[in-house]
């Protein structure tokens, strides 16, 4: 029951944290009359959080299982995230025909680094706290 609890305060923090950051960019892009976000950023951006929680779950239970093994569990979380999302990007490339290719690479990529580097963070906090 605690992971479910644990995960749900992630997933709510990241929720925030995305909004903020993306709908931030959202707004400069429509105010600005730039374009540097695709068409697909907003599916991008539910499936990459969807796929960051599942992956953060992952890790946290790994983490709380075997402490000194921790580690390996944030590392299998990663390795299970960058595929998943990957096959996600492949499939946002070659199945939708975006405009611009460029972009879209640009998106996810800049999406994918932002909420990795935010739940290892959290991760290594967890991990810190577990150790001590």
């Amino acid at each position: 029951m605690d992971i479910l609890k644990t995960t749900g305060q992630f997933a709510w923090k990241l929720l925030l944290g995305s909004v903020f950051v993306f709908g931030g960019a959202y707004l400069i892009q429509q105010s600005a009359d730039l374009r540097f976000l695709d068409s697909t950023f907003v599916p991008l951006c539910i499936l990459l959080y969807m796929v960051t929680v599942f992956a953060y779950a992952i890790s946290y239970l790994g983490i709380h299982s075997n402490p000194e093994l921790g580690v390996y569990a944030i590392l299998g979380g990663v390795m299970v995230k960058m595929l998943v999302s990957l096959g996600i990007f492949m499939v946002f490339l070659y199945g939708f025909k975006p405009e611009n290719k460029v972009l879209l690479g640009l998106n996810f990529f800049c999406i994918y680094l932002l909420m990795s580097c935010f739940e290892v963070i959290v991760l290594l906090r967890n991990l810190r706290r577990k150790i001590k």
